[in-house]
């Protein structure tokens, strides 16, 4: 008996062994590919000087332009949050506010909109010769101008507002409706239920929310650059492209991109440690009991409900007109269904790529987090949440211009600058997709995974007909997000890009610079379609 016990073992403790190892080695390659592209992006920058061009701290454009950064930012969050907060509250409390539902996929839409077709936008309602630009110079006088501070929180404002209108009414909404009842029961006045009901609810995203809007707002690049209006509005990231794009300076760029990974890492590590941001929850609103509002604060709400979805529509709304005006037949319809068709190429390869690195990452994550790990391999599980999220913080212009030069003398950018597209857009996705999909992961784990696992069954099948089952909502969720992410990328394409495969953005880019204002509002609204059918992808229940 000893003896068969012990060949038993021998025949069957290996292949144990073996598929442990092959999944360790597929983890262990990933969070090299992760890894390893933002560290050659460093290496190729730095390998053109010996450091990085430490005494530009001293020049005062650094500082000027380090200033305008974090002041933007700050402002934009603030903004964001600020205008959020009463709409949240009415969306939630106000049950007669009609088309609720419709009014939260919209924000959705707004938040993972491609910020070029904003830019049309704007530049249609507030340009130099926009429809609102007589209004504004009678209230403002000469001095109103689109280009600046100004437009640049115009724009930061609307795509960031329709997020801290999702996770504040998310916040609002999850207060039980036997809160609200008991408080009714206590005849609590309303600033009393504010600070003993709503308040502790809100307190805890509030920080987290702000951190998170910052952290985007800082690093933007297509806003400033299409809206900054010259070197007094110019931030990290656009400053990072310059010294790159027109100076080849990778020295300067260094230095500045050093200074963003910093102050972008640091945001994140704090917002991350604040809390966890549900903006993908259910666009519901106001479905259980809550208490009759006061006249003020209802007419506030309303008020509020009105000018914030006239802000939110006027600038797509504004495209229509400016599209038709040279009529059907004016306009580039071969140019813009080539551009259709690269853009979706390159965006289901990379949204697809994405969320299998996501699927994995997240696995590995969570089951670390259920059951612990061996201690010889807890250094590589402990990579996976930096590997997964880091890409949220590096700056994009550094990692596409990093890689381009390292790999210039060894690959042909013009035969496959196409590749490195779909690579980096992945890894731009990655993020979302990550913190987006490990809740559900987490859940199955916790709840499904030893009951599945004692069935014993074949890997494949235990695959394909228990997991990826259960994760299905979770999966076309995260792909479609991914989807409408990397549809709108301009900057990657910017530096590998080729007119052989023109996407919808660089077009966009193209007819807007070129004064062809009607082709590039249509070009706008047709990417704008595109990310339409991602969102109804997204909240598909």
């Amino acid at each position: 008996m000893p003896t068969i016990f012990s060949l038993k073992a021998l025949f069957l403790k290996p292949a144990a062994l073996s598929r442990q190892s092959l999944s360790y080695l597929a983890l262990g390659l990933l969070l090299a590919l992760l890894l390893g592209s933002s560290g050659l992006a460093l290496l190729a920058l730095t390998g053109w000087q010996t450091a990085p061009e430490v005494q530009l701290w001293q020049d005062p454009w650094f500082w000027q332009v380090l200033k305008f950064t974090l002041w933007q930012a700050v402002l934009s969050s603030l903004l964001s949050v600020a205008l959020a907060l009463p709409l949240a509250r009415a969306l939630v409390m106000d049950a007669k506010l009609p088309a609720k539902a419709a009014f939260l996929r919209w924000c959705l839409l707004c938040f993972v909109m491609p910020s070029l077709i904003l830019i049309t936008g704007l530049v249609v309602l507030f340009g130099f010769t926009g429809w609102l630009t007589p209004f504004l110079n009678r209230v403002f006088g000469e001095s109103w101008s689109l280009y600046g501070l100004t437009g640049i929180l115009l724009a930061h404002v609307f795509l960031n507002l329709p997020l801290a209108i999702r996770v504040l009414t998310s916040q609002w909404g999850s207060i039980p409706s036997s809160v609200w009842k008991m408080a009714a029961q206590l005849h609590l006045t309303g600033w009393q239920r504010f600070l003993l009901v709503e308040w502790p609810a809100l307190r805890s995203v509030l920080p987290a929310l702000l951190g998170f809007i910052f952290l985007l707002c800082f690093n933007s690049f297509a806003v400033v650059l299409a809206l900054g209006g010259g070197p007094a509005a110019t931030t990290l990231e656009v400053a990072i492209f310059q010294a790159l794009k027109y100076n080849f300076n990778p020295s300067e760029a260094l230095f500045l991109a050093v200074t963003q990974l910093l102050v972008a890492g640091s945001c994140f590590w704090l917002f991350s440690r604040w809390g966890k941001l549900e903006w993908l929850a259910p666009a519901t609103a106001g479905q259980t009991w809550r208490p009759e509002l006061s006249t003020t604060n209802r007419w506030l709400g309303r008020i509020s409900y009105l000018l914030i979805a006239l802000y939110l529509t006027l600038p797509v709304l504004g495209l229509l007109p400016t599209a038709m005006s040279q009529g059907l037949a004016g306009l580039p319809w071969l140019k813009l269904f080539k551009a259709s068709g690269w853009s979706l190429v390159f965006a289901l390869t990379a949204s697809l790529l994405a969320v299998l690195m996501a699927l994995q990452l997240t696995w590995v994550a969570s089951n670390q987090q259920q059951v612990g790990t061996q201690q010889k391999m807890s250094w590589l599980t402990r990579l996976v949440p930096i590997a997964a999220l880091h890409h949220l913080i590096i700056p994009g212009m550094v990692l596409s211009v990093g890689l381009y030069i390292f790999f210039m003398p060894l690959i042909n950018w013009m035969d496959w600058g196409w590749l490195a597209i779909i690579w980096l857009n992945a890894l731009i996705a990655l993020p979302f997709a990550f913190s987006q999909l490990k809740p559900a992961v987490f859940t199955y784990q916790a709840n499904y995974q030893r009951l599945a696992t004692s069935l014993a069954l074949p890997l494949g099948i235990y695959w394909w007909r228990v997991v990826l089952p259960y994760l299905k909502p979770a999966l076309q969720r995260v792909a479609a997000i991914a989807l409408v992410l990397t549809l709108g990328d301009f900057a990657i394409f910017g530096i590998f890009g080729q007119p052989d495969y023109t996407t919808l953005p660089w077009l966009i880019y193209e007819l807007a610079s070129s004064y062809q204002l009607a082709a590039a509002a249509l070009a706008s609204l047709w990417l704008l379609g595109l990310a339409f059918i991602g969102l109804i992808l997204l909240e598909r229940k």
